[in-house]
């Protein structure tokens, strides 16, 4: 699962709107999400975009995946690799059709 994801730093040139988002956080009962394009398995951080319920303050930056997992975030296993843009788009179709994937 880990092993096809880029390690920090191996996808900098890249535009934000094309990386592509290897794995998708949730924390549901806030509806908190964390999409990760990067990441770092011996110290558990990731490079990512984090949205706390408020897509207004919604951000890219480093994440902890060890903290996320303590705090009930869930790793969404059905989630399949795209870049950010299509996230987004899932994202907000899943949101339009009333779907529960926070």
């Amino acid at each position: 699962m880990y092993e096809k994801i880029p390690r920090l730093y191996e996808t900098e040139d890249v535009p934000l709107e094309d990386k592509v988002i290897h794995q998708r956080y949730q924390l549901k009962p806030v509806r908190f999400y964390w999409l990760v394009a990067e990441l770092d398995q011996e110290r558990d951080l990731a490079f990512g975009y984090a949205n706390l319920n408020d897509d207004q303050m919604a951000e890219w930056g480093y994440i902890s995946i060890k903290e996320l997992l303590e705090n009930g975030a869930e790793l969404d296993r059905g989630w399949r690799s795209c870049t950010y843009r299509e996230a987004m788009e899932r994202i907000r179709s899943e949101r339009r059709g009333g779907l529960s994937y926070l």
